[in-house]
């Protein structure tokens, strides 16, 4: 498996106001995967999510919290509600609640969390691309819970125009600032623009645009399917900084490369702290993708698309992606059968002067044609950095297909990956094997007094398309 790093001038690390604990130990789940296999439980029955979304589930003192929408009728013909469900972490008992009814039957609507100081919690959400006969195309909408604890009963739906193609609603609170409000969306121009509010969510506006990308013409890295359209994760430092990660376009779009920013009072800057550009205050920006720092550079067969981004312990960033490899073959056309067949997971670690980047593991093939880059996602435990969940249909190790022996059919399963050598290598443990279904996106929580816990969610189910999916929300939790 190949290697890339980019190197840079030293810089000074990035501080984290408050320390993550790293331990190649891990945690309960790590330890129940070493002697048995743990036990997943349904934690909400019918329910999907995208991974542009953050954060998706949250821990709120001893309650989990995590959004999903609604893909099939087999509930009672519920497809599209936007749900909340809360987990007691203590007893276990479960409840869920629908923030909006029928929304739309789309995974990209699932909402993002964000706890108040005063223990409240915020969730936002939107609807996704331009189907005829779904109002509201251009709002974020929001909402947030009553009281402290009490996570049943919600304020009424508020929304703001962002412009048409709303979509990824990403919260945080930065103290520094105030405790000013981001919420990090797609909204004009397709682009990624955020809205601010300095009230605790009573009320928001708009921000300004954080990255300008237009369709791409005459660019020989251009497919000439669609484009205009960069994606980007985001985490969270400390009290006053926003790491983000960014590619050029999507990756049928465009032969992307990988890059990466941080935003600190009001200012854009490179990995190693230079600056780039002032977060802008306008619908106008000339910052774009490739104005940031480079992470990884792609080429036609090798295309990448990031998966997730935390910190560690000194606040420094670290992605997982994913690489369509060998892509030119069917490159322009989405769903030729033997485009995203060859997908690989790499993890990327900024070390306060470079970028090391390394290939860890075969991610296999593609869900389904028309979305070749889509592969089953990979999770980084925040508590734990060096510690990974990836899902995928392939030997991590060899890249060979995974026949369940429960029905002779190939499925995507859950692996967890260890790293004693910050990142460059990693021992894969099973989490599911011979699975009857297919185990996808998952989802490890910031939970701050995580210690050697874990909690570990993720997609069980059939996912046909973004729009077409029977799935339901499992997970591991820590025992009380």
């Amino acid at each position: 498996m190949h290697r890339r790093s980019v190197s840079l001038p030293f810089a000074r690390p990035i501080l984290l106001a408050t320390s993550l604990v790293v331990s190649v130990a891990g945690s309960n789940l790590a330890r129940a995967a070493d002697s048995a296999e743990p036990s997943p439980r349904l934690l909400k029955s019918n329910g999907g999510w995208c991974w542009f979304q953050d954060e998706r589930a949250i821990v709120v003192g001893d309650t989990l919290i995590f959004g999903s929408i609604a893909g099939s009728t087999r509930d009672g013909g519920n497809a599209g509600d936007v749900d909340v469900t809360a987990v007691n972490l203590g007893s276990g008992l479960s409840r869920s609640t629908t923030l909006h009814p029928k929304l739309q039957s789309d995974d990209h609507n699932v909402p993002a969390f964000l706890a108040l100081p005063d223990g409240r919690v915020l969730a936002s959400y939107q609807t996704h691309a331009s189907p005829k006969g779904v109002t509201g195309l251009d709002l974020i909408r929001w909402r947030r819970t009553v009281r402290p604890g009490d996570f049943a009963e919600w304020t009424p739906e508020q929304s703001l125009s962002v412009g048409a193609g709303a979509s990824y609603s990403n919260l945080f609170r930065l103290g520094a600032e105030g405790g000013r409000i981001y919420n990090f969306h797609r909204g004009l121009g397709f682009n990624p623009n955020y809205l601010v509010s300095t009230d605790d969510a009573a009320t928001f506006s708009y921000g300004g645009r954080l990255l300008n990308w237009p369709r791409p013409v005459g660019d020989p890295r251009a497919t000439g399917l669609s484009g205009g359209r960069p994606y980007v994760k985001y985490a969270q430092a400390g009290s006053d900084t926003i790491h983000l990660t960014a590619t050029e376009d999507h990756p049928v779009s465009y032969d992307n490369s990988l890059y990466h920013a941080f935003i600190r009072a009001g200012k854009i800057h490179h990995s190693d702290g230079r600056l780039i550009a002032p977060l802008s205050t306008t619908p106008v920006t000339d910052v774009d993708p490739r104005s940031l720092t480079t992470v990884f550079q792609g080429d036609i067969d090798h295309v990448p698309w990031m998966c997730d981004l935390h910190v560690d312990r000194l606040g420094y960033p670290r992605i997982v992606f994913s690489v369509q490899r060998d892509g030119s073959r069917g490159r322009g056309v989405r769903d030729i059968a033997i485009d995203g067949q060859d997908h690989r997971y790499s993890y990327a670690r900024w070390d306060g002067r470079t970028w090391l980047v390394h290939e860890i593991a075969f991610a296999g093939s593609r869900l389904y044609a028309g979305e070749n880059d889509y592969t089953g996602l990979a999770a980084i435990d925040p508590q734990h950095p060096s510690t990974l969940y990836i899902s995928t249909n392939a030997d991590p190790k060899t890249g060979a297909p995974l026949i369940s022996a429960a029905d002779g059919r190939r499925h995507w399963e859950i692996y967890r990956g260890v790293s004693a050598d910050d990142g460059a290598t990693f021992t894969w443990t099973p989490i599911t094997r011979d699975s009857s279904v297919d185990n996808l996106r998952p989802v490890v929580p910031i939970w701050e007094k995580a210690g050697e816990r874990t909690i570990l969610l993720w997609l069980r189910g059939a996912y046909r398309r973004y729009t077409d999916y029977d799935l339901d929300v499992v997970g591991v939790l820590p025992s009380s």
